[in-house]
């Protein structure tokens, strides 16, 4: 079983265009992965403590990612369950 290879010839300004491309894509995708917030970041950003953060989590179902004991949280995610909630 032998595997057919293709060569490409291609000049090496093509090769850095090529390779930029592909980099640019994966830093784009990278870019829409929405970022995580600790409790004390999700609290100063909403002027809050991060013991009220704690309380929303507890009490009422605040939207976090729990990583092992710590919380992570979407910005944008408790800002709108924030106006959900007429807060």
């Amino acid at each position: 079983m032998s595997e057919r290879l293709d060569l490409i010839v291609t000049t090496k300004a093509d090769l850095w265009e090529i390779i930029r491309d592909a980099v640019s894509e994966a830093v784009a995708r990278y870019e829409r992965v929405p970022e995580l917030l600790s409790t004390k970041q999700i609290a100063a950003r909403l002027d809050v403590s991060a013991d009220t953060v704690r309380k929303w989590v507890s009490r009422d179902d605040c939207p976090c990612v729990r990583a092992g004991r710590a919380l992570r949280f979407r910005e944008e995610a408790v800002i709108a369950w924030l106006e959900d909630r007429g807060g």
